[in-house]
């Protein structure tokens, strides 16, 4: 990167080392210096999470609170003895002049990012076209980056006249969108809501959303994904009832037996068929979001053969839910003579080494009708069930064009998810979801 500059003798009263131990700086706090590694090697921490770590000489850190003059988005710390250059903010600009090196290293890294995010940008929008459900990714300040042609037709609005806007100006009161976005970022999982919009053309509609905060590989929010599908008819059908109630109450204390039985007897039943109606209806969105998502993330490294990749990605996916359950025990990549390339599990008691290089040949994968999923059902040993555990996933086919390279499955907690949402394995094989070939 920037080895020839550092060795310029006049970079010497920048000169700053540190202990193995000691922070450089730390997350929150307001400091805006630029930093330059000489030696050693640096841990970037989350709270109290090493998430990724730097140890090439001439690496630049610390450049984006400087760029956009905010507080830190993580603890760089020392892992071993660090020697560094450290540019005051105030003299950073005339640095910046005398080491023109250094300059344009900060302007190659912003375009890499720029490139890495305009090719992502693409490739989410040419995959979310096929998607039945409205799909809108945001940046960090929540501003609309891109969204699919189901979106657009959800909202009434062109991409274009969305894009850079809020999400918040899309419905009809922003703040109760702003506080159902607060709540998703301190929980920090998807959460579903129903929020009222304007249609130019169909009038009020009624939107079930459900959102979930992308991180890069530092563990820095980026933005969100989010989910949306109308739901006017079902809200519509919510307020007859609660009106009919409202004008019927002085019918239905003239009436006994049988008709007071039917009356009180079908809110209660058809209130927990729609509850199962529902819950359904929730995991299938997270599935699809999750799969379109760990599709886009995975499938460049995957096609590169690229093991590191894969595995830090994957491994980001459950880190971002580390404070909430998930529906999913583990994810494996299959390749396209159907052998594990690589797999992440986040129960302790099973050897990924293990599954890695495994054939899934002679299982059967058989697609269920109308959808492009397939429900596996195996046995895996581990440490706590040498004879074997029930395991059952759901397979997708992964796409390069319009071939198939492999497959992503997601091994599913079904203990989780029959508590969480009254779900049984005949319910997953029951969904349905959007051939995205």
């Amino acid at each position: 990167m920037l080895e020839k500059t550092l060795k310029n003798p006049k970079l010497q009263s920048f000169a700053k080392d540190f202990e193995a131990g000691s922070n450089i700086f730390v997350e929150g706090e307001s400091s805006q210096d630029l930093y330059i590694l000489v030696q050693g090697k640096l841990d970037v921490l989350k709270g109290d999470k090493k998430i990724t770590d730097i140890s090439s000489t001439g690496s630049l850190f610390g450049e984006m609170s400087f760029l956009l003059g905010d507080k830190r988005t993580a603890t760089i710390q020392a892992a071993t003895k660090v020697k560094t250059i450290c540019i005051p903010k105030d003299k950073i600009a005339l640095f910046l002049v005398e080491f023109p090196d250094v300059s344009r290293e900060i302007t190659k890294l912003l375009a890499q990012r720029l490139d890495e995010t305009s090719q992502m940008l693409y490739g989410l929008k040419e995959f979310s076209d096929q998607l039945p459900d409205a799909v809108i990714l945001t940046d960090s300040r929540n501003k609309i980056l891109t969204c699919n042609k189901a979106a657009e037709e959800l909202y009434g609005k062109e991409s274009s006249a969305m894009r850079n806007k809020p999400v918040a100006d899309m419905y009809d009161e922003p703040l109760q969108y702003k506080e159902y976005l607060d709540e998703v970022r301190s929980k920090k999982t998807v959460r579903e809501k129903i929020l009222r919009i304007q249609h130019p053309e169909k009038g009020t509609r009624y939107i079930s959303t459900s959102t979930t905060l992308l991180y890069d590989g530092r563990h820095e929010f980026q933005g969100t994904l989010s989910l949306g599908r109308d739901v006017t008819a079902v809200e519509k059908l919510k307020q007859s009832y609660r009106r009919s109630q409202y004008w019927l109450y002085p019918f239905i204390i003239l009436f006994a037996g049988m008709i007071s039985a039917i009356f009180y007897g079908y809110p209660y039943f058809s209130k927990g068929y729609q509850d199962k109606s529902n819950k359904k209806l929730e995991l299938r969105n997270i599935m699809a979001k999750d799969y379109f998502l760990m599709k886009s993330l995975l499938l460049d490294p995957f096609l590169q053969n690229d093991k590191s990749k894969t595995s830090s990605i994957m491994q980001e996916f459950f880190t971002a839910q580390l404070n909430e359950t998930t529906p999913y025990l583990g994810i494996i990549l299959l390749n396209a003579e159907k052998k594990v390339f690589n797999a992440y599990m986040i129960r302790p008691d099973v050897d990924v080494s293990k599954i890695i290089g495994s054939s899934y040949t002679g299982i059967e994968f058989n697609q269920i009708k109308n959808s492009s999923h397939c429900l596996l059902t195996l046995y895996r040993v581990s440490k706590d069930n040498p004879m074997g555990q029930k395991c059952v996933e759901v397979a997708f086919k992964l796409y390069s064009g319009n071939d198939v390279s492999g497959w992503i499955i997601f091994q599913m907690d079904m203990d989780y998810i029959k508590k969480a949402y009254n779900i049984i394995e005949t319910d997953l094989q029951n969904f349905e979801f959007q051939n995205n070939g």
